[in-house]
């Protein structure tokens, strides 16, 4: 079954169109329905992954984006794929990644709804 997902607008079509929202090869942090992203845009493409390190909890829309479209954690310097959220570094973490469509009227980020039940 496939999962349902909540989309949210996070740039506007005239933010996306203006460069406005980032700059090439850099990263940031967004804030969508409580939860910290880093964003990131690398060839014209923009990415999400979940902000935290997996590592040691640093937050990765705090650091950079190196020339191979990696965000380096600020903390240890650990390298994340922008793409897959694949730890490039060599020490088998991954970060959740988020998927993204550009819509006519912006950027919109997907996040899985959330079961009305926990446990």
């Amino acid at each position: 079954m496939a999962e349902k997902m909540n989309w949210q607008r996070i740039a506007t079509r005239y933010e996306l169109d203006h460069d406005l929202v980032l700059e090439e090869q850099t990263v940031k942090v967004v804030e969508v329905e409580d939860q910290l992203v880093c964003l990131g845009k690398f060839k014209g493409n923009y990415y999400a992954l979940r902000n935290k390190c997996m590592h040691a909890g640093g937050y990765l829309g705090e650091g950079q984006c190196d020339f191979e479209g990696n965000v380096i954690c600020p903390f240890h310097r650990y390298r994340y794929s922008l793409a897959t959220g694949k730890n490039t570094s060599g020490e088998g973490y991954y970060a959740k990644t988020y998927p993204l469509e550009t819509r006519q009227d912006g950027l919109y980020i997907g996040l899985k709804v959330k079961s009305w039940w926990k446990f």
